[in-house]
């Protein structure tokens, strides 16, 4: 029985039933998508639309995890938010990004050259931060 409800085994305790944890504890948990959730998806070097989708995911975590502690102080709704940008970002990266219409004659892409430098500056490790250019 206590296996299955831990209740049983700790609910005398006045621990269990308030389990207030400090906030930089529950912070912590929102903090855990860019600290460690996303550079363990990208350290298996992923390719295409799931790479684009996890270099959205690397910026659109931090940006949500400092901002939204403005609007909201539940840790839940800013770790669901921060789930919701992963999930867009992948919706983003399969769905719609398509890696054929990006790369330019230098293979870096278009766009602004503040967005390349971004996600040049994401691929650090890859050769590229020693000046080694195919």
């Amino acid at each position: 029985v206590m296996f299955s409800t831990p209740a049983s085994l700790f609910g005398g305790f006045d621990w269990y039933q308030t389990n207030n944890l400090d906030i930089s504890i529950r912070v912590l948990g929102f903090w855990w998508w860019w600290l460690f959730i996303i550079p363990s998806l990208r350290s298996r070097r992923p390719k295409g639309g799931e790479k684009k989708a996890l270099d959205i995911a690397f910026i659109g975590t931090p940006l949500i995890s400092l901002v939204a502690p403005a609007l909201t102080k539940d840790t839940e709704a800013i770790w669901a938010a921060n789930l919701a940008i992963t999930v867009a970002a992948y919706a983003y990266g399969f769905l719609i990004y398509n890696e054929d219409e990006e790369d330019d004659a230098d293979g870096e892409g278009s766009g602004p050259d503040w967005l390349k430098f971004i996600y040049k500056s994401l691929d650090f490790g890859a050769g590229r931060e020693r000046g080694a250019r195919k």
